[in-house]
């Protein structure tokens, strides 16, 4: 047990490390591009600016909660690279929370018939949850992940804890549901699920089974409504324009290959690696869907009756069953509302992470057996998946092989160079640009809800907004300007790393 108790502190330490990277580094990964948008409206909010990426219009494109809460670290310094640490250390922290929690749902739910010590499954589950690479990576990413993948894991305990439905578990379910919408809207989608679920219950009778699923609703509706009064009444939809920009109907490779790779790396998210250690594309699909069915198969040719043995060891476990039920389920029509009616597909990897936490029980009990029956291998496995961690953490510290972020050390470096601070700018990747300097057009609508009102006629809109600055890749400004953009104006007037600067004189 001592071994893995170390294992645990050298991982927590080399990750805590990240925080106190030298200088302007702590912009870098893992925080990502995307994470600049909630860090403007937030810094804004601090800057008694209203709620605003700009500084100038009104945005619904963020997450309401995870932004509120960051405020105060824009509130207490006007040094923004200390900003960003205080909020990585914030992240650091509910990252190690959410460890925590994951090992007191395993410990509690397992111990018994893996016949395991409670401190030894505590411990293996600790590590495997803060050791896992694809976790290292969204917890820490500067978004609402980390808080997100904490509150259902809160979620999970607290159901797990409870022996009799009673109206006061059923008004704290509610409200921690009510956290999870303001925290992510797409959790909407498990608050529903819940609702049917009470409905169903057919252990409750039907009338206190209404007014379960009644409470827990109307409480969950009363903690999301100043959210979606606030997204209707000024945006005219409650859905946020992050996610407008990206709802559309299509059905493309780009699409099927991300879903897959986003599913079978939650599955195994202790085998992500940023796909620089490990194989990438088709290859990384197949070498992760081996290893999820190995796990499944394991469990059930090595624990013979895991679930049955599991029902009859007492309510906790069998609630334990129950949450994990909703989560498959909300995990389901997650994928398949990402896949069919979002284009982001590129970050479906992030959207699915509740379907990761299936995946890391599965290896806390993979990784609990070989404990017991082939320290060998356990020993070997622990201290790959601890070197793995270890590894990237040390990459990104020293900033030598993981990328440096290409939108400050390029973009913004390159706009600043050649764009007069009292011009405007636009970009479709406008994250860190907007988040470092003023007079930034957001181009993809992510937080910009003028933009979708001229169905993609970008160049009209930079015509009436009298912007004469562009900067972005080549084939993203092309994408918005047109294949030829000479032809209306637009020439290329310098360019660092990717990104390429467009000028247009005004007439």
């Amino acid at each position: 047990m001592n071994y893995i108790k170390i294992l645990s502190i050298i991982v927590f330490i080399a990750l805590f490390s990240l925080s106190f990277r030298s200088g302007k580094s702590i912009i870098d990964h893992p925080i990502i591009e995307d994470a600049y948008y909630t860090f403007s409206v937030a810094k804004n909010l601090a800057n008694g600016n209203n709620i605003s990426a700009d500084g100038e219009s009104l945005t619904n494109g963020f997450q309401p909660l995870f932004t509120f809460m960051i405020v105060p670290a824009f509130a207490i310094t006007n040094n923004d690279y200390l900003s960003i640490r205080i909020i990585f250390i914030l992240l650091m922290l509910l990252f190690a929370i959410s460890a925590y929690l994951f090992a007191v749902i395993i410990r509690d739910s397992f111990y018994e018939v893996l016949k395991i010590g409670r401190q030894e499954l505590f411990w293996i589950s600790f590590l495997v949850y803060i050791s896992a690479t694809l976790f290292f990576k969204n917890q820490l990413n500067g978004l609402e992940t980390g808080l997100l993948l904490l509150l259902i894991l809160i979620f999970i305990r607290y159901y797990q804890k409870i022996e009799i439905f009673n109206f006061k578990n059923i008004i704290v379910l509610g409200i921690i549901l009510g956290l999870l919408v303001i925290t992510r809207i797409d959790t909407v989608l498990l608050v529903l699920i819940f609702f049917i679920y009470l409905l169903s219950y057919k252990e409750i009778v039907f009338k206190k089974r209404l007014s379960f699923a009644l409470i827990s609703g109307l409480i969950t509706f009363v903690i999301s409504s100043p959210w979606w009064y606030f997204n209707y009444h000024y945006f005219n939809s409650i859905m946020p324009t992050s996610g407008q920009a990206q709802f559309g109907f299509e059905l493309n490779m780009a699409r099927i290959y991300n879903i897959i790779s986003a599913v079978v790396q939650n599955l195994v998210p202790n085998s992500y690696s940023f796909d620089r250690f490990t194989f990438g594309g088709w290859g990384g699909i197949i070498i992760r869907t081996l290893l999820s069915a190995f796990l499944l198969l394991f469990i059930k040719l090595k624990l013979p009756g895991f679930i049955k043995k599991l029902n009859e060891n007492g309510v906790q476990n069998k609630r334990i069953i129950e949450a994990l039920k909703l989560l498959i389920i909300y995990s389901i029509i997650l994928t398949l509302y990402y896949f069919f009616l979002s284009s982001a597909s590129h970050f479906y990897q992030r959207y699915l992470c509740p379907l990761s936490i299936i995946g890391l029980i599965l290896t806390a009990i993979f990784i609990s057996y070989l404990f017991i029956n082939n320290k060998k291998t356990f020993i070997t496995i622990t201290t790959l998946i601890t070197l793995g961690t270890i590894t990237i953490s040390a990459t990104i510290f020293s900033g030598k092989l993981m990328n440096k972020s290409q939108f400050y050390k390029h973009q913004l470096t390159l706009v600043n160079d050649m764009v007069p601070k009292s011009d405007y700018v636009a970009a479709g990747q406008s994250g860190t640009l907007g988040f470092f300097r003023k007079k930034v057009i957001n181009l993809d609508g992510k937080v910009n809800t003028d933009i979708l009102k001229f169905n993609n006629k970008v160049p009209e809109y930079l015509s009436i907004k009298k912007v004469e600055w562009l900067c972005d890749w080549k084939f993203y400004a092309e994408s918005y300007l047109g294949k030829n953009p000479e032809k209306t104006g637009w020439k290329i007037v310098g360019h660092y790393g990717d990104f390429f600067l467009y000028h247009k004189k005004s007439n």
